[in-house]
C-alpha cells in the first residue's frame, strides 16, 4: 500500500503530462532524465561544474539528496551557501527546511510541514516570532504556500513576504529562489511589481542539460514549469531589502 501511493501520484503524472506534450516527449525526457542520473551522480573526486553569477564563478551543488544534479537546486544551495558566507556571524532565519538537508546548519528555521529537530512548524503567513533577522531567506518554497495546500489562496504568498519583511532588521534582506511556471499567479505578482523586490536576478536552464546561465529576467517571463520531472527551467532570485522605518 505505501508503495501503492507513491506510484499512482507518478502515474497521473506521466498520463498528464503525455496528454499536453505528446507520449514521444514524454519517453525522450525521461530517457534524458534517466541518463543524467546515472552519468551525473555524484563521486569523489569529481567536479561538479561551475557556472557565472554577477561576475563571479560559483560550483553547481552536487548532492545525492533531491538529486540536485538535475533540478534548480544545483544553482540555487549553492547560491544559499554562497550567500551565507558572504555574511558570516549574520543571524538567520530559513523558511523551509532545505539548507539542513545538504549542510549543518545553525540558523534558526521554520517550516509548516516537515518534522525534524530544530524545524518551527508554524504558517508562514502568520509569522511572529517576537524577534528580528539578518537575513532571511527561502529556497523554493514561497511558491508552494496557498498552492499546495488544503485552502488555496493566491494571495498568501503577498501576505507571508508581508511577514517575513517584518522579521528583518534595518539593514538586513530578504533573500527567495522562485522557480518560474510553478505557480503562475505568483510569478505575475512579482513581474507586475504588486510583490515589490528591491533587486530581480534570474538563472535559465539549458533545455536539454541541467546547464545554466544568468540572464536578464525580462527573458525568463512565461518559463514553463516541467511538470513531470519537477524541474525549472528559469529561477528569479529575489532580493528586498528592509522596510524603511519612518
Amino acid at each position: 500500500m505505501p508503495l501503492l501511493r507513491r506510484v499512482l501520484p507518478v502515474l497521473a503524472r506521466v498520463i498528464a503530462t503525455s496528454r499536453q506534450r505528446g507520449v514521444l516527449d514524454v519517453l525522450a525526457s525521461s530517457g534524458r532524465w534517466g541518463r543524467q542520473w546515472v552519468t551525473g551522480r555524484p563521486r569523489p573526486g569529481r567536479a561538479p561544474g561551475v557556472f557565472a553569477w554577477g561576475g563571479r564563478t560559483l560550483p553547481y551543488f552536487a548532492h545525492r539528496y533531491h538529486y540536485t544534479w538535475l533540478n534548480e537546486r544545483a544553482v540555487e544551495v549553492s547560491l544559499a551557501l554562497d550567500l551565507l558566507e558572504q555574511h558570516p556571524g549574520a543571524d538567520v532565519l530559513e523558511i523551509g527546511n532545505v539548507l539542513g538537508h545538504y549542510a549543518d546548519v545553525t540558523h534558526a528555521v521554520v517550516d509548516k510541514y516537515e518534522q525534524a529537530p530544530g524545524v518551527l512548524n508554524a504558517d508562514v503567513a502568520d509569522l511572529d516570532l517576537s524577534r528580528d533577522f539578518d537575513l532571511v531567506l527561502a529556497i523554493s518554497t514561497l511558491e508552494h504556500v496557498g498552492l499546495d495546500e488544503d485552502v488555496i489562496d493566491p494571495n498568501k504568498p503577498a501576505r507571508a513576504i508581508e511577514r517575513l519583511r517584518a522579521h528583518v532588521r534595518p539593514g538586513g534582506m530578504l533573500w527567495i529562489t522562485h522557480p518560474l511556471g510553478y505557480n503562475t499567479t505568483f510569478d505575475d505578482q512579482l513581474r507586475s511589481g504588486r510583490i515589490p523586490s528591491s533587486r530581480l536576478r534570474a538563472l535559465r536552464r539549458d533545455a536539454r542539460r541541467n546547464v545554466w546561465r544568468e540572464v536578464p529576467p525580462d527573458e525568463v517571463w512565461g518559463t514553463s514549469y516541467d511538470r513531470l520531472l519537477y524541474t525549472a527551467h528559469a529561477v528569479l532570485v529575489v532580493e528586498m531589502d528592509a522596510p524603511q522605518i519612518v
